[in-house]
């Protein structure tokens, strides 16, 4: 398919080595981490960058909890950041009795709870070396944690469809995989729907159309439901690693950059304008959070 670049983009934010989970909340604040240069930040309109969780080290996904705090993944695991007092408590250190090395993206499931990936970044980012299997998980609102897969190369982007009978995952080296959802709400056997060697973080549209970040080749793919590529899209960026759209306006897709050695500070927040409106993932509403005090309004 022939690539096009990317028109009309707007900078957002920039500077950084290479950023990752941008997330908006329902009032339009951004937010983002460095997975490599380390912390937790937020752009609110018309202001600075904030500093949000300084030093937190591979920080790959974020949710919004209905209680105000934010979910950040990241080395050892997932803790909840209450935005106002810069608190933090765990949530989630180990699986199965095995303590966490990082956890990557994250997803509501539209129940509450939701659904995240481990990923081996000792061996990727400190050792250059391929990463061991990782899981694929599901936490419920009243914190029950279910293990769906435990041979993920590298666990990337997660989103539902707009009819809530599928589950997507991107798996970077095999690309997106599609879940039939049961009536309990966790996925079945999956399917691989994209074949994408560079899968990274993933949305859906309103109808359905999945927004693929490939994040070594610098594209950005959209497909329909039934896998078909409809477009290939470059920005003029080292890397292109992670998407969400803007529940304040649904039409903005912000797209997360990332830079290397010979580009060591290319990692930046862009948006674009899309012709059929995101789906923002749903927050969640964790029990273990619910009489957390400090936390935001």
């Amino acid at each position: 398919m022939p690539e096009a670049q990317a028109l009309g983009f707007e900078v957002v934010a920039e500077g950084f080595a290479f950023i990752e989970s941008p997330r908006v909340m329902a009032n339009g604040d951004l937010w983002f981490s460095d997975l490599n240069g380390g912390g937790v930040y937020r752009k609110r309109k018309g202001c600075a960058v904030e500093t949000m969780l300084p030093g937190r080290q591979w920080v790959g996904g974020m949710v919004f909890d209905e209680s105000g705090a934010v979910l950040c993944g990241g080395k050892g695991g997932i803790v909840a950041l209450d935005p106002v007092s810069g608190a933090t408590i765990p949530v989630l250190s180990e699986l199965e009795g095995v303590p966490i090395i990082a956890v990557n993206d994250m997803e509501g499931d539209g129940r509450g709870g939701f659904f995240a990936g481990t990923i081996d970044f000792v061996s990727i980012m400190e050792k250059g070396e391929p990463p061991s299997p990782g899981s694929f998980f599901h936490v419920s609102a009243e914190g029950k944690v279910t293990v769906l897969r435990r041979d993920v190369f590298a666990s990337n982007g997660i989103a539902t469809s707009p009819c809530g009978n599928w589950l997507y995952h991107s798996e970077t080296s095999r690309g997106i995989w599609r879940y039939r959802l049961g009536a309990d709400g966790l996925p079945g056997a999956g399917t691989l729907l994209v074949e994408e060697e560079d899968s990274d973080g993933l949305a859906v549209d309103s109808e359905g159309n999945l927004w693929l970040a490939c994040w070594s080749s610098s594209r950005l793919m959209q497909y329909a439901p039934d896998g078909t590529a409809l477009q290939a899209l470059t920005l003029p960026y080292t890397h292109i690693v992670s998407v969400a759209f803007d529940p304040t306006n649904r039409h903005r897709l912000f797209v997360a950059t990332g830079g290397n050695d010979s580009a060591p500070k290319a990692g930046a927040v862009v948006s674009i304008q899309v012709k059929v409106p995101g789906l923002p993932g749903p927050q969640t509403r964790l029990e273990a959070l619910s009489n957390w005090t400090n936390r935001a309004k």
